[in-house]
């Protein structure tokens, strides 16, 4: 038979040998191509063979690039399956496509997975070449990762929905989709042709791409390469959100199970509200949130702890009751529409959220928390931060929260409706109903502890012992009423004058007795602080009848490190020291006598 090339010049070449040609197994395409030219070059083959051997060299090289096409789609497959952090799949795949194509621009839109109600939103999560901000249709200069497009049941959406690359320019580079286009400022994008990422008939996302770098645009032809590899793009862009999915899941599960063995143990009403705030808004990054309690008696949301990535001193003032906040209806905001309907709000869109004082709102929600069917509170939450690797904040204008989010914080919210209820009843039984202070019962449980764990560690704790001058006379003169309110007075100023940032507890110790322990203070320190307490019981103004009424009270004060053996010789001697005060002359407060010797040696 003779090699091929010897065939070659035989002139009655038949379109068998050319076929024999093409598909010969043990030559490279290089080879083929070659032996394809040397025969176009014999001048004497018939121009049948000419135009034969032509196409058939066309057929080679159209498929020696396919073949690499191929080969580019597996391997860049490969690469792709290795990568699970979203951001950088989302780059990689741009970047495969961007140097396929040579265009300079791209950008990928996802599905929200945010709640927008009824709506169905798509939003930018990586972009190459495009501008980092845009105007949005207020005249405001937004990031470009705020930039989203809703799905409706237009043309455009009709094209998406078919999975197909198309062209979203003419010729003429116009819009074809001028209503979608001007509605949704798709000019921001400077896009050419889209193509979508389908998974399983669900439009997960569009990949949209720019024009060429030489300004002209990617010919219909063109488009296999993109279409395949966004086949196998979707399923690991797919694979990757479902993985990170279950990782915030499993993380929220183990913060659930974290907060309640934190909470688990805590009775004490405020400080289990404080560290439920607390560590809620920690677990989904939110700037600030507070926790509002149902008051059966006003039927309103009252202000109980907030917690926030925010100044600590405002936080403070705040939790103390020196900065003013506001109660709520049932109803009334957001607040009070999640304590109605007894459901998570949540508002993304910062267009629908009053903008109120100096601090912009991007987003916020608002979580129920229920108890056996009845309302406890709610957990209202605003904005969201990004925490460094030093655990620094910083305000995350693009964060929202999430279904993930809000699942995370009904599950704290859940935990805390039974803490919450169980500690009410708890702080019932500790509680004296006139006043709201701690009552004798706490006090005798507290007290010993308090002074015991001071005294082990050599730090100071001062105790102070109140009573009210001449009450018996209110009731007398007044009547019982009066002297309930008078009572109450001196109780709201003495929970009041509770230092700031301090473990002080105020007691109600008997009929018209009162105690307040303070940790980690200094005799000077405490002197200074009963004697402001004691002087703004003096300027109280009440009234019966329309004439004013006088309030003074007595204090007797002493400290562990000088006036004390243990806790009931402390008491004892802050007592002598209340009814010294009482001898000398009322209305003041009077320091205990020193001991000679604290371990008990001797006394004065």
């Amino acid at each position: 038979m003779g090699s091929l090339a010897e065939r070659l010049k035989d002139r009655s070449l038949s379109a068998e040998v050319l076929n024999e040609m093409g598909s010969e197994r043990n030559k490279t395409d290089v080879e083929i191509i070659s032996t394809f030219e040397a025969a176009e070059t014999q001048g004497d083959l018939t121009r049948s063979l000419k135009r034969e051997i032509k196409t058939l060299k066309s057929k080679v090289i159209a498929q020696d690039i396919r073949i690499f096409e191929m080969q580019a789609l597996l391997q860049s497959g490969k690469g792709l399956s290795n990568i699970l952090d979203l951001p950088r799949l989302l780059d990689t795949f741009m970047a495969v496509v961007r140097e396929r194509y040579d265009v300079v621009t791209s950008c990928v839109f996802l599905k929200e997975d945010i709640d927008s109600g009824e709506k169905e939103f798509f939003q930018i999560k990586r972009y190459f070449g495009l501008d980092d901000y845009y105007v949005d249709v207020g005249g405001r200069r937004e990031p470009l990762f705020l930039f989203r497009i809703e799905k409706n049941n237009g043309l455009l959406w009709q094209l998406i929905q078919q999975g197909n690359v198309f062209s979203v320019r003419d010729l003429q580079k116009e819009p074809r989709f001028i209503t979608a286009w001007e509605r949704s400022q798709l000019d921001v994008l400077r896009s050419d042709f889209w193509c979508p990422l389908i998974k399983s008939g669900e439009v997960i996302g569009i990949l949209m791409l720019g024009e060429k770098r030489d300004g002209t645009q990617v010919s219909e032809g063109e488009f296999d390469f993109v279409q395949e590899l966004a086949s196998i793009a979707t399923t690991i862009i797919d694979s990757t959100l479902k993985y990170e999915k279950n990782q915030r899941i499993l993380r929220n599960i183990q913060i659930l199970y974290e907060v309640h063995q934190q909470l688990a143990n805590i009775n004490d009403q405020r400080e289990l509200c404080y560290e439920t705030i607390r560590r809620a808004v920690k677990a989904v990054n939110a700037q600030k949130g507070n926790l509002m309690l149902f008051n059966k008696q006003t039927g309103k949301l009252e202000f109980n702890v907030g917690w926030g990535f925010i100044d600590e001193a405002v936080v403070d003032a705040i939790n103390d009751g020196r900065i003013e906040t506001k109660s709520f209806e049932l109803g009334e905001g957001i607040a009070g529409h999640a304590a109605v309907e007894r459901r998570p709000i949540v508002v993304n869109n910062r267009e629908d959220i009053p903008q109120v004082g100096s601090f912009e709102t991007y987003c916020m929600c608002s979580i129920p928390v229920i108890n056996g069917g009845n309302l406890e509170g709610v957990m209202n939450f605003t904005n969201k931060v990004h925490i460094n690797e030093q655990g620094q904040p910083s305000l995350d204008v693009l964060g929202r929260f999430t279904r993930e989010d809000i699942s995370l914080l009904q599950g704290i919210a859940d935990q805390s409706a039974v803490s919450l209820h169980k500690s009410r009843l708890y702080s019932a039984s500790i509680t004296d109903r006139l006043t709201g202070l701690h009552n004798t019962r706490y006090f005798e449980d507290t007290y010993h502890e308090y002074v015991a764990k001071a005294m082990v560690e050599d730090r100071s704790l001062c105790l102070a012992v109140l009573d009210i001058d001449h009450f018996k006379q209110f009731n007398d003169k007044y009547g019982h009423k009066f002297g309930d309110q008078v009572l109450r007075a001196v109780a709201q100023e003495l929970d009041r004058f509770r230092r700031p940032n301090s473990m002080d507890v105020a007691y109600r110790y008997g009929g018209e007795e009162f105690a307040l322990v303070m940790p980690d203070a200094s005799l000077e320190e405490a002197r200074d602080h009963v004697e402001k307490f004691r002087a703004a019981v003096e300027a109280l103004k009440l009234e019966f009848d329309g004439k004013p009424v006088g309030v003074t009270v007595t204090a007797g004060l002493g400290q562990t490190k000088v006036h004390a053996r243990d806790s009931r010789h402390l008491f004892a001697t802050v007592d002598e020291a209340l009814y010294e005060g009482k001898r000398s002359g009322r209305n003041r407060v009077q320091v205990a006598q020193e001991l000679k010797d604290v371990r008990g040696k001797q006394s004065a």
